[in-house]
């Protein structure tokens, strides 16, 4: 008498079941599809902190530049940050009239 390998399971659904568990190992598995996903979107976010960070160091270089050459760059920073004067200006005050 001849015996079934598989205890009386048609062999179709044990091969339906094998590529079923190699499809989920395949997404969900260590470094499948999912993780892939992630590293993608992980990859993608750092490009563009590092395209924002590329960005303020070229305006900063900028910056330090016109503070080295530009006297008028420097007196509109003096001004603006440290509410310093020039030598011809004068400051008027108006107070509350109260």
């Amino acid at each position: 008498m001849r015996t079934n390998l598989f205890g009386g399971v048609k062999k179709r659904y044990v091969f339906l079941a094998g590529i079923a568990l190699f499809f989920a190992f395949a997404v969900f598995g260590n470094n499948g599809l999912y993780d892939v996903y992630k590293l993608r979107k992980e990859r993608d976010n750092i490009i563009k902190q590092s395209k924002a960070i590329e960005e303020e160091n070229r305006v900063l270089e900028e910056e330090i530049r016109l503070l080295k050459t530009d006297k008028r760059y420097v007196g509109y920073i003096a001004r603006k940050e440290l509410g310093m004067i020039g030598k011809r200006e004068v400051v008027y005050r108006i107070g509350d009239t109260k």
